[in-house]
């Protein structure tokens, strides 16, 4: 009788993960890996920008799942004509992030159950900027975890950028 397994992720409450044989010999591991869930946001709140304008997003990392997660890894991305950005971060007790930096943050951070960090980040919208402007962020359980909803683990913010074009013509009387 032929039979293929695939090798298959299991999610459990908290605890150890661990590795059980399949019946057969050949047959591959079956993994259980503790469930993680994380959510993310990102927004600033506004539908648009003008050229030059200071924006502030507030990103958050939600860990609405049972266990703490260590390690948890945020990367994010700010659209090209975005400068001048720096960030601050704040956690719940028992969760941790890097205080603060500059340029887009990517950070490890620890993150407690049902607990969040978050960041305030700021950027100037380029005085050429044109079309949209927005923040992309995205994070990734640590190894050793199965995230049970991957799905809001990333978020966009996207702003049109507005030109003032009332003196577009030069006449300013």
């Amino acid at each position: 009788m032929f039979r293929h397994l695939l090798p298959v992720a299991v999610a459990f409450a908290a605890g150890a993960a661990f590795a059980q044989s399949g019946a057969e010999p050949d047959d591959p591991a079956v993994e259980f890996l503790p469930p993680a869930d994380l959510s993310v946001t990102v927004d600033d709140g506004l539908d648009s920008v003008r050229p030059g304008q200071v924006v502030t997003w507030i990103l958050t990392i939600d860990n609405i799942g049972i266990n703490g997660l260590s390690g948890v890894l945020l990367t994010s991305a700010p659209s090209g004509s975005l400068s001048h950005i720096s960030w601050i971060c704040d956690a719940t007790m028992g969760s941790q992030c890097t205080a603060s930096g500059f340029n887009a943050p990517n950070d490890s951070v620890t993150i407690a159950s049902r607990g969040y960090v978050r960041y305030r980040i700021t950027g100037t919208v380029g005085t050429n900027a044109e079309g949209t402007v927005g923040f992309s962020v995205s994070a990734a359980a640590p190894s050793g975890y199965i995230d049970t909803n991957p799905n809001n683990n990333h978020s966009t913010d996207i702003d049109v950028v507005v030109r003032d074009t009332i003196f577009a013509n030069g006449f300013q009387r």
